[in-house]
């Protein structure tokens, strides 16, 4: 019988073994971490009966297609938390989990045995999850022996063919939900708001609206280009997309000559050319807000400071105008440990009716996901300074969320 013998790898660079060796040992430790947090989801299963019955004290979570497990949701945050990732990013990697073990088995298989790494197996996890049972398991059959090396087209054209096959009417609710989830994103913090003014946006429209968007964008940027304007066309289109803002006149609101929108800037400034815009938590130069009180049609009120440092309060359950800034100009965004969501309410961390005042030391912005956890779980939290928060999850960890104020 004819043998077969290996030549060792011989290798000339050192320096590129050992980059191979940290990669090879992530992939071990991200199978491992897939491991524990599917070991994690088995002790956290909501029981069938109950979660028909909904008897449940603590909610359900569906993060997975049918078939997979409920978990219950407020262990979930414990283990985003303990993830060290924001609620939405832990849940979405559990779902990808569960959808991976008991939906996608051949693909699991190959997982487990270092063929697939785990990040590419997600990749089809999150397009099977909308799937029935036999969708899922056309696309596990067709997808696992070449798992290791698809394209996300592939992907999306086989997850289509399973639906259009087997659940045509799952299509058609895939298209209402994707409607569902048009907006907007102003990304007006974070680190990607350099000092020099600009800011990015990311939209998802309705195809009508997306072709009128870039008509009339087109239409402003030549009409720039007609009045003078030497920028280029890219900047023109920009320019064109802020004065429709201004303006608004597609929405009607307002149509009156000179007319724009109020928009309120809180900036720090000093004796150097450099201040700091509370918005977005970035330095923001001088000549830059020079430029835009300058600017045609701009209305400009100066308002008294917010100290921060001076504690504000209101007699009634809801917060005044000056108390609300306040609270959101220091924390900005949801206290929970790695939550960034804007949409948020002022909730009392003491509440309000067990005496809690409705004051700057007392309130805290929370999303709609955490402020429920907070009310009707054993998440817990307190205000250690403004702006420094500690959490304490239902099974006793405890998470330092620091919101303030950075030199």
């Amino acid at each position: 019988m004819p043998t077969t013998t290996q030549t060792p790898r011989v290798s000339s660079d050192p320096l590129l073994d050992a980059v191979e060796s940290v990669v090879a040992e992530q992939a071990r430790i991200d199978v491992a971490k897939l491991r524990a947090v599917l070991a994690w989801a088995a002790e956290n299963e909501v029981d069938d009966a109950d979660y028909i019955a909904d008897t449940l004290a603590e909610p359900g979570l569906e993060v997975a297609g049918p078939g997979a497990p409920v978990v219950h949701e407020w262990a979930a945050l414990d283990l985003a938390a303990v993830m060290g990732v924001s609620t939405d990013s832990g849940l979405r990697y559990l779902g990808h989990a569960l959808e991976l073990r008991h939906r996608l088995p051949r693909l699991y298989r190959r997982v487990l045995d270092m063929e697939v790494p785990v990040w590419r197996a997600f990749r089809v996890a999150e397009h099977t999850v909308i799937l029935c049972k036999v969708g899922a398991a056309l696309v596990d059959q067709a997808l696992a022996p070449f798992a290791h090396d698809l394209s996300l087209a592939q992907i999306e054209r086989t997850t289509a063919a399973a639906i259009a096959r087997f659940d045509p009417e799952e299509a058609e609710r895939r298209r209402v939900e994707a409607a569902e989830r048009r907006g907007v994103d102003i990304r007006l913090n974070g680190l990607d708001v350099p000092i020099n003014g600009t800011v990015e946006i990311a939209a998802t429209l309705d195809v009508t609206d997306a072709i009128d968007l870039e008509a009339a964008v087109q239409a402003g940027a030549r009409q720039l280009a007609d009045l003078g304007s030497t920028e280029t066309l890219d900047v023109r289109r920009s320019q064109a997309l802020g004065e429709m803002a201004r303006a608004q006149l597609a929405l009607g609101l307002d149509t009156e000559p000179g007319s724009g929108r109020g928009v309120t800037l809180y900036a720090h400034l000093d004796a150097t050319d450099v201040g700091v815009l509370d918005n977005t938590q970035t330095p923001v130069l001088i000549e830059q807000i020079k430029e835009w009180c300058a600017a045609v049609g701009t209305k400009v009120t100066v308002r008294p400071v917010i100290d921060l440092n001076v504690e504000k309060s209101s007699d009634a359950y809801r917060p005044s105008p000056a108390v609300a800034d306040h609270v959101m100009l220091r924390d900005r965004h949801c206290v929970f440990p790695r939550c960034t969501r804007r949409r948020v309410d002022l909730d009392h961390i003491h509440p309000y009716e067990a005496g809690g005042p409705t004051s700057t030391s007392n309130l805290a912005p929370l999303c709609r996901r955490h402020h429920r956890a907070k009310t009707h779980s054993r998440w817990r939290y307190r205000m250690l300074e403004p702006g420094l928060y500690e959490w304490t999850s239902p099974t006793g960890r405890t998470f330092t969320v620091d919101r303030r104020r950075r030199p």
